[in-house]
């Protein structure tokens, strides 16, 4: 018989290769707090290969949720048959369970929280000139890849010398950290008004070295 396994899915956990027989019942909590001690996330049980989920399965199942309740975390199930569908309903379970119809309904779901959970403020740039042929760059909002990151790019790869002003600035993203780092490598780059916890962000990766914090 195949062990019963969590899998981190990145952005959730997975209960793999879980059957209906008693002896994964007893360590299949230990697992689940073992996981979550590691990172705090939904975890998630397709019944893609069960057809049938009799009553006496429902405990361990409400005791799984509990677990994740506990640890204000959702326990999800997926793929579920008409016929399972039919027993939740008849115990009320499926107010208690979340339940996608496929397991892509539930990543689709996780993916529209992302994109719902990214800040609003829209990234802005704006540009000077000096008679040194330094470019000023003073940034708001959140930077993010995408077209005004782009934008800017084009605006500034001219110019060796830019100054970066990040005193507006929100966030920063591992898009915008990489595209500040090939810049530094033909350029010469300073950064002011940077945040310590963006100072901190630049210090765990090799662009630290190529910056002039101002």
């Amino acid at each position: 018989m195949t062990e019963c396994t969590i899998k981190d899915k990145e952005g959730y956990f997975q209960i793999i290769n879980f059957n209906l027989e008693a002896e994964d019942f007893f360590d299949i909590f230990q697992k689940i707090e073992d996981a979550l001690r590691l990172k705090k996330q939904d975890l998630l049980l397709s019944l893609a290969s069960i057809g049938v989920l009799y009553s006496s399965h429902l405990a361990t199942l409400v005791r799984i949720h509990q677990l994740m309740h506990k640890n204000n975390l959702r326990f999800v199930i997926s793929d579920i048959s008409p016929e399972i569908m039919n027993l939740l309903q008849i115990t009320q379970l499926d107010s208690i369970f979340s339940t996608y119809e496929t397991l892509m309904d539930f990543k689709s779901s996780l993916k529209l929280s992302d994109e719902k959970a990214q800040p609003q403020m829209n990234f802005e740039w704006q540009i000077t000139k000096d008679d040194k042929d330094i470019v000023n760059i003073a940034c708001k909002g959140n930077m993010f890849s995408g077209e005004q990151l782009n934008k800017l790019e084009e605006s500034i790869s001219d110019h060796l010398n830019a100054v970066f002003n990040f005193s507006n600035l929100q966030s920063i993203d591992s898009a915008s950290i990489t595209f500040l780092d090939k810049f530094a490598d033909n350029h010469s780059v300073s950064i002011a008004g940077a945040s310590k916890e963006l100072i901190e962000q630049f210090r765990q990766n090799t662009i630290y070295g190529k910056l002039k914090i101002l």
